[in-house]
Order: C-alpha cells, then sequence, then structure tokens
C-alpha cells in the first residue's frame, strides 16, 4: 500500500493531540481508485491526512484476490489489505467487474466499505437501476429493454416520440440517442442488435436542458446543483459543456434523491434527476460520482463528507 508517512505510535498520538482526536489517527482507510491523480481521489487522501487518519492508496487494477480452503484474502503489492479499517472505493466503470468482486471480497472479511458491491452492479445497469427504482416506489421515466430487432409498429404501439435509446452501461453522456420519430429508432436498435448490444429505452422527458444532481453521503444531501445543457445540446453532462449552478432542493426532490441511494445501499451516491411539470423524475444512480464540478459550483468538497462517512464506518 502506497503512504506518504509511517502510522504514529500510540506515545506521539497522546503527546500531539486531543484526546477526542485519538480514534481517527488510529484508522487505516483505503482509496480504491485506478489513479491516485485524479481530482476526487486526491481531494480524499488530503481530507483524511487532514483529519489526522493513515489513508492508503490501493491501484484498483493491481489488487490480487485470493480464495483457497479455509482461507480468503486480498492483496496488493505483497500485502494484506483484509486489516484495512474502512475502503472508500472509487470504481470506474472499465472496471465495474472486477470492482465488484473486490467490494464483495472485502465485505465478506467484514471490512466495510463506503460502496456496497450491490450498489456498484446495480446501479451500472440501466435496466436494472429503474427496476429496483420501481420497486421502491420512484418515479422513473417508461423503460424498455430491448434484446433483439424491433419493427416500427411496435415502436408505434408501445411508445411515444421522442425516446432515448441508451446502451445498459454508457456514462458521461455516451451511449446515449435522442430519437425525434420511430421510423429513425429502427435502423439504430438494429445496428446495436447486431453488436450483440442489449439496449434499454426511455421515454424523452421534456425539459428546458436542465437536470438536477443531488450529492448524497450516508443517507444525508451534501450540496446540488443543476445542470444546464450549452446550446445545441439536449445532454446535461459537465464533460459535454454543461454549466453547473446551485440548486437549492425543495422537499421533494430531496426526499426521492435520498430514497434512491438508499435503495441501493449507496453510501456515496449522485442522483441524476430531471424536473418536469408532473415533479421530478430519477433518471440514474452513480455510485462513484465524481465531484470537481459539484465543488466548483456551490464550493463544497464533498472529499470532507466521504472521509468522515468512512472513519464513521472504520471498525477500531
Amino acid at each position: 500500500m502506497q503512504r506518504t508517512k509511517a502510522r504514529p505510535n500510540i506515545k506521539e498520538i497522546k503527546e500531539r493531540c486531543p484526546l477526542e482526536e485519538e480514534a481517527y489517527i488510529l484508522l487505516e482507510v483505503g482509496i480504491l481508485s485506478r489513479s491516485h491523480n485524479y481530482f476526487s481521489t486526491k481531494e480524499i487522501i488530503k481530507s483524511l491526512k487532514g483529519k489526522g487518519v493513515d489513508p492508503a492508496y490501493v491501484k484498483t487494477p493491481d489488487v490480487r484476490l485470493v480464495t483457497k480452503q479455509q482461507e480468503m484474502n486480498i492483496l496488493y503489492k505483497g500485502q494484506s489489505l483484509r486489516s484495512l479499517d474502512s475502503v472508500i472505493p472509487r470504481i470506474g466503470r472499465s472496471l465495474t467487474d472486477f470492482g465488484y468482486m473486490i467490494i464483495k471480497q472485502f465485505e465478506t472479511l467484514k471490512v466495510p466499505t463506503t460502496l456496497s458491491s450491490f450498489a456498484l452492479v446495480n446501479a451500472r445497469n440501466k435496466f436494472r437501476a429503474s427496476q429496483i427504482l420501481y420497486t421502491q416506489g420512484l418515479p422513473i421515466p417508461p423503460t424498455w429493454l430491448i434484446a433483439s430487432q424491433i419493427k416500427p409498429s411496435f415502436i408505434a404501439k408501445e411508445m411515444t416520440c421522442p425516446i432515448v435509446i441508451k446502451l445498459l452501461s454508457g456514462t458521461q453522456g455516451v451511449g446515449v440517442i435522442r430519437v425525434m420519430d420511430s421510423k429513425d429508432a429502427v435502423p439504430i436498435v438494429d445496428t446495436l442488435d447486431e453488436l450483440d448490444q442489449l439496449i434499454c429505452i426511455q421515454k424523452f422527458l421534456e425539459n428546458p436542458g436542465e437536470d438536477i444532481r443531488v450529492f448524497i453521503v450516508d443517507s444525508q444531501v451534501v450540496a446540488a446543483m443543476k445542470r444546464c445543457a450549452p446550446q445545441g445540446e439536449w445532454r446535461c453532462n459537465i464533460h459535454l459543456g454543461a454549466k453547473s449552478v446551485p440548486h437549492k432542493l425543495n422537499f421533494e426532490e430531496e426526499e426521492i434523491a435520498i430514497k434512491a441511494a438508499e435503495a441501493f445501499h449507496a453510501g456515496v451516491a449522485g442522483i441524476d434527476m430531471i424536473p418536469t411539470k408532473d415533479g421530478p423524475y430519477v433518471i440514474e444512480v452513480n455510485v462513484s460520482p465524481g465531484f470537481k464540478g459539484l465543488l466548483s459550483a456551490t464550493g463544497v468538497n464533498a472529499a470532507d463528507t466521504i472521509a468522515d462517512y468512512a472513519i464513521r464506518i472504520g471498525k477500531r
């Protein structure tokens, strides 16, 4: 594990720190990420250090999982990670399957994590996510899952354009196509079917080119922002040029966002909602959300709240 300094001994702690801070300093929190240079990863490590915690950076692809007769372990650079007091997983979409198995291994070894394996595997699949949100009675757009070619008559009968065609695991607005006419949907679906892709189709929610991102940690709202799509674009992703501004949640928006995070057992989540004349609809649950845009828009650094959460769930 990569550390910047050795953990102080108990005598050193007592000499330089108030009594109430001792529990923090005795903790060793792992940060699981593909790169220590990512903004969110750097900020979380910085925040942990500021709270007197010993942060241990773990590069996700370099983790080794071991299961033997009467033995299970997680290794990184030859060292076991089972002694960590808690872990903050920052799992990129390309490592979802591996990340799921890593978190599952931590759960089996009873090492607390800020992200559950259930949350990761279900939030990353758009249709599974819609199923979970539905079971909790949360507002979602009408959604279909397609595994074969379709005819225009099916679209005309079952759906009302405009619709949005999505890859099951797309991110940052990639793999999302708005279709204004049913006849234009058929060749898109046919092409994706030829590529052996499952296709998620949702009713397009009419809105003024805005969505709301609510950052949740441990069932509490950290901050919220409204993202406004640039001219000529309907997608509200920061990576596509959307502008973000602070947003004051009303009671309904706050309640829906918290319930959505809890439905996935997600200790840390970014809940995306689209405001409509009928109220807000949940369109996505992000379980490894970045917060650079949130910090820029609101001045709130979610790294501090994430660090505090990891400390609270620590084993010691």
